[in-house]
């Protein structure tokens, strides 16, 4: 009976005392259950509901529910609704899914809150085509219905199907706020319509931090140089840029290395007082490292109050981008001592590093990966291995590291081994992965021109133009000649631009008029060879 009391008055104070937050409503709820009190449950969740109070996970609201159950207590739209909200935030499909059973048996599906609810917990949980049947079926729908479902389509990377929603909602006449606007925006640059974005920009009147960030956040999403010029005007118009529009516009100049502008932006950030929130500071290292001023990005990074594992990969990546390559691989020992769990970007960096060090120590690293930090290597962890054995004169083991692979060899793969193949000069593999990116793409001219290094490297006369040694090579020269001739009198030119040896630019013309495959056709045509024409040639020529 004493509990009883005590935790009667626990809530009277509740009330006494207005808004609550998680920390103050779990005991209660404990208490509730272990004492048995609906009454008291009930009183505790009439205060969530009067204050709209959402909690960061379900587990409130479904103590509660198993309770305001068991004596038959119908749970209010505002329960659903806390409780659907919780689910989104966790995307937690399944206990949605149960407590939308909830709501049917309740014939609450009706209510367009507890609609709008439904349709954003289907959408932040990846079921999109759910969140449009239902928004289809509610009665009654709000702007907030629109702009919710907008959203869900935005976050499952469908932006044409935002554009459409958009475009309806300007023919029903509904009024549109700063979220479907904002919205709207981050379509038209996921589709790469800047434009279109910029027009719909200069129908806003009055221009709130939202729509300056998400344009600001879309310019350089878009590789636009404006997006300065964008953070200057939102200046000069008296309104404050928060962390995440600082964080962007330096990632912009990172992007372009714009050395000083990200100084200018820097300086803003400390009078804003934002220069050492984690978004900001994160992105101020990587953009010091992309510059080339690796010394001014760690001193950002060691006076962080707090560090998460993006900036220690800024950091860690920045270093290894650098050349610093031991700094790289000291500080990835650093973050392991300080209890930190890597991801596929951190090793990405450090892979790099003992790459670019040519230390074949990083097998350590890479089985870590797996064994020690329980993640799946991607195809950028293999072909930073490819990379380093391959450098590191162990072409062998390289293949057979491809040939063991879980996962289907990409151009990425095959395309990182034919390069390390070019420095040693491995013929054998070169070809191999040559053959393999004929397959994959086979009107990409890049494997031809790889090759092409690799057969410049090597002196084994397999592609020397400058080889006269043939009896008849007076013949064969005097024949290409007379058809080279011909060609340039139909228009033809070929482009030196594809040479790789730095020559003069008359010897880049004799280089590829006078390539081994134009000196076989002319073999062939000058001796009169019956299986080539002059159209044979005309195609090679074409080709190479």
């Amino acid at each position: 009976m004493k509990s009883r009391q005590k935790l009667r008055r626990a809530i009277d104070s509740l009330y006494t005392g207005g808004q609550a937050t998680a920390e103050a409503y779990t005991p209660l709820v404990h208490e509730c259950l272990r004492a048995n009190d609906v009454d008291q449950a009930k009183r505790l969740q009439s205060h969530m509901d009067r204050h709209f109070f959402t909690p960061n996970d379900a587990f409130l609201h479904n103590r509660l529910l198993h309770l305001m159950n068991r004596e038959e207590f119908v749970p209010t739209e505002y329960t659903h609704v806390s409780a659907l909200n919780a689910c989104s935030r966790l995307s937690d499909l399944r206990k949605g899914k149960q407590i939308h059973g909830r709501i049917y048996v309740g014939c609450l599906g009706m209510n367009v809150f507890v609609s709008n609810a439904l349709t954003d917990m289907y959408a932040k949980c990846g079921e999109i085509d759910t969140a449009q049947w239902l928004f289809d079926r509610t009665n009654n729908k709000n702007v907030v219905s629109w702009n919710l479902l907008i959203a869900g389509y935005l976050k499952n990377r469908q932006p044409r199907k935002c554009v459409d929603l958009f475009q309806e909602m300007q023919v029903a006449g509904l009024k549109l706020d700063d979220v479907t606007v904002s919205n709207v925006l981050g379509a038209y640059f996921q589709s790469g319509l800047v434009d279109e974005a910029i027009k719909v920009f200069t129908m806003i009147k009055k221009k709130d931090k939202v729509s300056w960030t998400t344009m600001i956040v879309g310019y350089v999403q878009n590789g636009k140089e404006d997006a300065l010029n964008l953070f200057s005007k939102m200046l000069a118009e008296g309104v404050d840029p928060d962390s995440f529009t600082v964080s962007s516009e330096i990632s912009s100049c990172a992007k372009l290395a714009y050395l000083c502008n990200g100084q200018v932006v820097h300086g803003k950030a400390v009078l804003l007082g934002v220069d050492n929130d984690l978004l900001v500071s994160s992105a101020l290292v990587d953009m010091y490292c992309k510059c080339g001023i690796t010394k001014d990005a760690s001193v950002v990074f060691f006076m962080m109050p707090s560090r998460n594992v993006v900036s220690w990969n800024a950091m860690i990546r920045g270093y290894a981008q650098n050349g610093q390559d031991l700094k790289a691989l000291a500080l990835y020992e650093k973050l392991l001592q300080e209890k930190l769990k890597p991801d596929s970007i951190t090793f990405v960096a450090a892979l790099s590093a003992c790459s670019h060090a040519g230390l074949v120590e990083g097998r350590r690293y890479f089985d870590s990966i797996g064994k020690r930090h329980a993640l799946v290597p991607t195809l950028d962890h293999y072909a930073c291995m490819i990379n380093l054995l391959g450098r590191s004169g162990c072409t062998r083991e390289a293949v057979d590291l491809i040939n063991n692979m879980p996962h289907e060899p990409n151009s990425l793969i095959w395309s990182t081994l034919i390069s390390v193949c070019a420095v040693k000069g491995d013929i054998e593999h070169a070809e191999m992965a040559a053959k393999r990116l004929f397959e994959l793409d086979p009107l990409n001219a890049g494997p031809y021109i790889m090759l092409s290094n690799v057969y410049a490297t090597v002196e084994d006369g397999r592609c020397r133009t400058e080889d006269a040694s043939h009896p008849q090579i007076e013949t064969i020269h005097e024949e290409l000649s007379r058809l080279i001739k011909k060609l340039q009198e139909d228009g033809f030119m070929p482009d030196t631009k594809l040479v790789l040896h730095n020559v003069v630019e008359e010897e880049k013309f004799s280089s590829i008029c006078y390539h081994s495959e134009k000196l076989a056709l002319a073999l062939a045509l000058a001796f009169g060879n019956n299986i080539v024409s002059e159209k044979s040639f005309l195609c090679c020529s074409v080709i190479t």
